[in-house]
């Protein structure tokens, strides 16, 4: 979110890439004030980021430790996925 708000400070920001957030659990933890309309990104006009945190909500999912993928054979050459 704060590379939006840096963005808009920025006189010759052109275009910022945006994948969304994610799934129907984290738009539950976080909430966001962005809405989109003809492409274009429009934030709150009020201090902070703009980004709340529900720790309440966030406690229900803990954290389950995973690993990427080994990309290098075990000469040290990388490899793809």
């Amino acid at each position: 979110m704060n590379d939006f708000f840096l963005n808009l400070c920025a006189n010759n920001f052109g275009i910022q890439e945006f994948i969304g957030f994610g799934n129907k659990k984290m738009e539950q933890v976080f909430s966001h004030p962005l809405s989109f309309k003809d492409g274009y990104i429009f934030l709150e006009d009020k201090p902070g980021l703009g980004v709340d945190y529900n720790e309440t909500i966030a406690d229900n999912y803990k954290y389950k430790r995973s690993y990427l993928p080994v990309t290098r054979l075990e000469d040290g050459t990388l490899w793809n996925w």
